[in-house]
């Protein structure tokens, strides 16, 4: 009885660990890959909107490095959300209120629609400083899912549905 517990309780820390470090993995990750964003004065001409084909480059990019990180995981399952919120320019500088101009969303690998980062950023809009030229910072925010199986879930439920790990980052341009 007790060897039952034990390897029950074995099966579970072996599962919490692999996907501890799965998380992990996405967190470098979408760290990374909101730090590209966060550089995108210097990397795109100047340009601070995103554009669909640098998401579909970034989701490329996300791709390659969770392959170098994780050669067994497969890539085709990872999922990418892309945000950015602007603001409206003040004619008033002495105006802290803070206008949203319309953002975007891209998704990338996303078929039920189901990698949503734990806030949207327009409720992070707080985190905008005021820049030196008396604007708001615009803020980036992205967000990767993977589904990864349990091997608890299986032992326990005889299920084998795939848990979605995921990990988001909130940038703003520099």
């Amino acid at each position: 009885m007790i060897s039952i517990v034990l390897v029950i309780f074995m099966f579970f820390l072996a599962d919490l660990v692999l996907r501890q470090a799965t998380v992990g993995k996405l967190d470098r990750l979408s760290y990374s890959i909101a730090g590209v964003l966060r550089e995108r004065v210097q990397l795109y001409s100047s340009s601070e909107e995103l554009k669909k084909h640098e998401i579909e480059q970034i989701y490329r990019l996300a791709q390659r490095m969770l392959n170098d990180m994780n050669p067994e995981a497969d890539t085709s399952q990872l999922k990418i959300q892309v945000e950015q919120l602007f603001f409206a320019p003040r004619a008033d500088l002495t105006d802290d209120s803070k206008h949203l101009l319309p953002g975007n969303t891209w998704m990338m690998g996303v078929k039920d629609n189901d990698c949503h980062p734990p806030k949207a950023l327009t409720e992070l809009k707080e985190l905008s400083p005021r820049g030196s030229y008396g604007r708001w910072v615009p803020l980036y925010q992205v967000t990767l899912c993977l589904p990864t199986n349990s091997w608890f879930k299986q032992l326990t439920q005889g299920k084998n549905d795939p848990l979605l790990m995921s990990s988001s980052s909130t940038v703003m341009l520099r």
